[in-house]
């Protein structure tokens, strides 16, 4: 009985020291009390919290968790409070700002601040405009962005208003947007002519430059082609004018300058050529040189991979039907010419004359000059050529000339 007594006793004095450490450690706590209320501040506009206590012996910190980062900060005594003031840096930027006050390195008091952008300050505009260019024809748009934002490069409130300004030609259209999410945009798309637009907006009376977005004609559609020359004669000498018409989008915007024309030209002998052309003010000229012999082309102009143009057939008629040649110098020299023109006049320097030869029916060797003042000579070299008989073909201007068989003395 005694022992039971005794252990009763013992667990009750437990007790009572427990309780009694508990009450002591209470009493001994300190206590902050939070005296800015102020939920709500202003940016640019100093920030203080400020928390009373009853003892003017602790060293409270201020545990701040901001946009710019987090950061702690002590406390000056004021008046019997402990008085916490923020960077400068912090109280520019809006935002929630976090807080948690320390004493002895134990956490007793936290809350949230909010702070506003600064109205009072001069509005600062950023405008975003893209894309710069754009197809004519009401499907291509560009976008308008608008961040008005006050000195402290705050974005404003929500549903802050924007009156957003584009002018094309005569039309200027004026839009009241409100921002959300701190922007404000809106699509502007493109009329059905070409042009410059020019948009810009306003915020608070506060008024921005303007910004430019080009409108480019909108993709050509076919064309037509047509020539000129100075006469219809292959001299290999005079060139051929090509010249497109007008070429224009489907809306009636001229194409724009700069725009490449292939014009793909198709002899009898279904040889390939090509010249281009540029067009200025929607029109593109390119030009040919005659050829040389008979011809007939077929000219195509192409904007590739979007229109093309009509089928052009130019004839070209030979400027001689024959043409003389002579063997000199024991055959060694041949001469060809003169060779003259569809007035009988003497053709151009620059004629291609060839000379194939032949031994016993196998060509050895092709041989070119370019006339001057009509003429063309060859020499036959001994040391070269020194079979005993040759064959030649002379080819000039288209026409082709077969001489009999020569015979040649040997080298000795």
């Amino acid at each position: 009985m005694k022992k039971v007594i005794y252990t009763v006793f013992l667990l009750g004095t437990l007790l009572l020291l427990a309780f009694g450490t508990t009450w002591v450690s209470s009493d001994n706590k300190v206590v902050f009390e939070l005296v800015s209320k102020n939920k709500k501040n202003i940016a640019g506009h100093s920030i203080k919290l400020e928390f009373y206590s009853k003892s003017e012996k602790e060293k409270p910190q201020l545990f701040i968790v901001h946009s710019y980062g987090k950061t702690i900060l002590d406390a000056t005594l004021k008046k019997g409070n402990y008085v916490f003031k923020l960077p400068l840096n912090y109280c520019q930027k809006t935002g929630n700002v976090s807080w948690f006050l320390i004493n002895q390195n134990e956490t007793i008091n936290s809350g949230i601040f909010e702070i506003l952008p600064n109205d009072k300050t001069k509005t600062v505009i950023e405008n975003y405009l893209g894309p710069r260019t754009i197809l004519a024809g009401a499907k291509e748009f560009t976008m308008m962005v608008t961040v008005p934002t006050d000195s402290f490069d705050n974005p404003k409130e929500e549903d802050t208003e924007i009156i957003l300004k584009h002018q094309f030609l005569q039309n200027i259209t004026n839009l009241k947007l409100k921002t959300k999410n701190f922007i404000a945009w809106y699509d502007i798309f493109s009329p059905t002519k070409s042009g410059k637009m020019l948009v810009s907006s306003e915020c608070n009376a506060i008024e921005t430059k303007e910004i430019e977005t080009e409108v480019y004609p909108n993709l050509p559609t076919n064309f037509t082609i047509n020539y000129t020359r100075n006469h219809d004669f292959a001299d290999g000498n005079q060139i051929t004018h090509f010249t497109t018409s007008v070429i224009k989008d489907k809306y009636g915007n001229i194409a724009s300058n700069g725009t490449m024309i292939t014009f793909i030209i198709k002899t009898k002998k279904n040889i390939i050529l090509k010249t281009f052309g540029t067009t200025i003010n929607g029109i593109a000229i390119a030009q040919i040189l005659h050829p040389d012999h008979q011809e007939i082309y077929s000219v195509k102009a192409f904007i590739m991979g979007i229109a093309e143009s009509n089928l052009l057939f130019i004839s070209y008629k030979p400027i001689l039907s024959s043409f003389n040649y002579l063997f000199t110098n024991k055959n060694r020299t041949i001469k060809i010419g003169p060779i003259k023109s569809f007035m009988n006049q003497i053709a151009p320097d620059g004629i291609k004359v060839i000379l194939k030869i032949f031994n016993q029916n196998i060509l050895v060797a092709t041989l070119q000059e370019d006339t001057s003042k009509g003429m063309a000579t060859f020499q036959l070299s001994q040391d070269f050529f020194t079979a005993k008989s040759y064959r030649f073909e002379i080819i000039a201007l288209g026409i082709i000339k077969k001489t009999e068989t020569i015979n040649y003395e040997l080298h000795k």
